[in-house]
């Protein structure tokens, strides 16, 4: 039986991952108390130049990315990110860490 993550991975090989129709609507609803507009730590993801000019993604290595550090941690854990007892699904993560290994591009390469 597949997982999720590899129904994602088989996707993957067939489509990249578009950040204004797939990564933004995750920041925007769950990121947008503190990241949106008033730029909490310094980092803002209300648009793609913001989040890349905000250093939390390596593009091309989600693993050693901040964000992806920050939405993996437990609820528990200081930083975790959403804070408190909310947090992405794990279906959102693996849809961030694939565009950030894809290269955190702006639009889809076809």
């Amino acid at each position: 039986m597949f997982k999720f993550s590899s129904y994602l991975f088989v996707f993957s090989l067939l489509f990249s991952v578009d950040y204004e129709s797939e990564i933004q609507p995750i920041f925007n609803a769950n990121c947008g108390n503190c990241h949106l507009g008033n730029s909490s730590g310094g980092v803002n993801v209300s648009d793609y130049q913001s989040t890349i000019d905000s250093d939390i993604i390596i593009p091309g290595d989600a693993s050693s990315s901040s964000l992806y550090d920050r939405i993996t941690r437990d609820n528990s854990e200081a930083g975790d990110m959403p804070p408190g007892n909310a947090e992405l699904s794990q279906a959102q993560i693996d849809l961030i860490a694939l565009w950030i290994d894809e290269g955190a591009l702006e639009e889809e390469s076809n």
